[in-house]
């Protein structure tokens, strides 16, 4: 799978006091949010990879710490890793065998990069309208020369 990156068009200079317009700037805290998203999904894919090769190897247990507030942790024992919880939803958790938990996280991924690469068009067109806007206003703006 892609890394999901910023389109490629880059986002022209800013004029003094001229701010991103709002669907740009929507548009862009979206698609940065969906690169969260997507790099906390490769790190729990590869988390369940080393629980399942874990199982795999005849270690059934895992050791984990857990944070008790305050600054404290303790060391706790997972005695059954077969399966495991992932968030489907909002508030929605699956309990799902481990090789089940892998293929739903792979598919979550496939959605959001798909989400992601459907914001790609419109930010690329918005930034492209946005350079326009900007050139225009710098060069109406500019001083006469004086010479």
């Amino acid at each position: 799978m892609a890394a999901l990156a910023v389109p490629a068009a880059a986002t022209p200079p800013l004029l003094p006091n001229l701010p991103l317009p709002r669907e740009l700037s929507s548009l862009l805290a979206r698609h940065a949010e969906l690169a969260v998203k997507l790099e906390q999904h490769r790190d729990l894919l590869g988390q369940l990879a080393s629980v399942r090769q874990a199982r795999e190897s005849g270690n059934g247990k895992m050791h984990v710490p857990v944070d008790l507030g305050r600054g404290y942790m303790i060391e706790g024992v997972v005695k059954d890793t077969s399966k495991v919880f992932v968030m489907g939803l909002d508030d929605v958790w699956l309990q799902l065998e481990v090789d089940k938990a892998e293929e739903f996280v792979e598919r979550k991924m496939e959605i959001l990069q798909k989400r992601a690469d459907a914001l790609d068009e419109p930010i690329a067109k918005l930034q492209k309208d946005y350079a326009l806007v900007t050139k225009t206003l710098n060069a109406a703006l500019a001083l006469p020369d004086t010479e």
